[in-house]
């Protein structure tokens, strides 16, 4: 029995892609036939789900083929809010495009269930990060074409000439970074321990979109379901994702875990048990992988990665990853 790939993106982008391929002159069917995609399963279903995996080869192939390292930024020509569904109707719905990103920012499992996404928020910023999950890879493009397309929404829903602070990526800097300064009218930071686009606080809340909360509230319930459907995982895996995005905030407790998912503490221990494992094993266990992930793949100190996983400091982090690993995290780093 065939098994529907665990992790997806909507099929609008690879159907972006073909457009922004075509408009420089590029054939787009030879590298989808390379990846194992159909352009006529897009065009038939825009709004249908892409393995992630398939979708990393394209974005491979469309580097080599195209020798631009900047041509993501390109792709978000061809995208529409509409592209997104139920979810760009809520943002067009909202009151004002800070509302509208923090609509992204929870809910951007729709577009794609292979990052973890989340906002942060200074006095006078808001970021929509991208957070690698740790047995996944996603082509650096995808990143680039993702915050190109929200800076084109952002225009397009209202927003202010330049909505843009700076620009952090994990993906080393090219040769020329002039195509992403022209792009975002902002400081990029290549090399950066995470991908988040900055965007000025004042410029999201003095752009108006539609504003219908009757509206709003309706689409809301329809990308609830939308990705209530699209989840048909196992509750341990959900949970794993509810505890990735919570770290940032600090050691979420089983509580929190639960009143997110909508159950009572007892009812998930006992769920969790069914699926022979537990909350603290669960835990345990994503911070581990994504400890391995940030010292493999990013920048980051051993500080800085142990405030990330949520220890209360970094004697604690270091113990608990030679408990699991045998070895310390910097000789973990070194070896690796």
């Amino acid at each position: 029995m065939h098994t529907p790939p665990k992790y997806t993106t909507l099929a609008a982008w690879p159907l972006a892609i073909c457009q922004a391929l075509e408009a420089k002159g590029f054939d787009p069917e030879p590298l989808l036939e390379a990846a194992q995609l159909k352009r006529s399963d897009f065009l038939d279903q825009p709004d249908g789900r892409v393995d992630v995996n398939l979708m990393t080869r394209f974005w491979q192939a469309v580097e080599e083929i195209t020798q631009d390292p900047a041509f993501a930024l390109t792709v978000s020509n061809y995208v529409q809010p509409m592209h997104f569904r139920a979810l760009g109707m809520l943002m067009l719905t909202t009151e004002n495009l800070e509302s509208a990103l923090l609509k992204l920012g929870q809910y951007s499992e729709l577009i794609s269930n292979s990052v973890t996404t989340r906002t942060e928020s200074t006095d006078t910023l808001i970021g929509l990060c991208i957070d690698p999950i740790p047995e996944i890879t996603i082509h650096s493009m995808s990143v680039d074409s993702f915050f190109a397309t929200l800076l084109t929404f952002s225009k397009q829903l209202g927003a202010t000439s330049s909505p843009i602070d700076h620009v952090q990526l994990i993906r080393g800097a090219p040769g020329s970074p002039q195509p992403w300064l022209q792009k975002f009218d902002a400081p990029i930071h290549f090399d950066a321990p995470q991908n988040c686009l900055w965007f000025k606080r004042e410029a999201l809340q003095n752009s108006g979109v539609m504003g219908d909360e009757k509206l709003a509230a309706f689409n809301e319930g329809v990308v609830q379901e939308y990705i209530g459907n699209l989840n048909g995982q196992s509750l341990s895996a959900k949970v794993k994702t509810f505890i990735i995005n919570a770290l940032d905030e600090g050691e979420p407790s089983i509580q929190t875990i639960a009143d997110q998912l909508h159950m009572s503490e007892r009812s998930l221990r006992r769920h969790l048990k069914d699926e022979s494992t537990s909350f603290r094993h669960m835990l345990n266990e994503t911070r581990m992988e994504l400890a391995q992930h940030y010292l493999k793949h990013s920048q980051l100190t051993i500080t800085q990665i142990s405030m990330r996983l949520a220890f209360t400091d970094t004697s604690n982090f270091s113990r608990a990853f030679s408990r699991q690993f045998n070895c310390s995290p910097s000789q973990f780093r070194e070896q690796a």
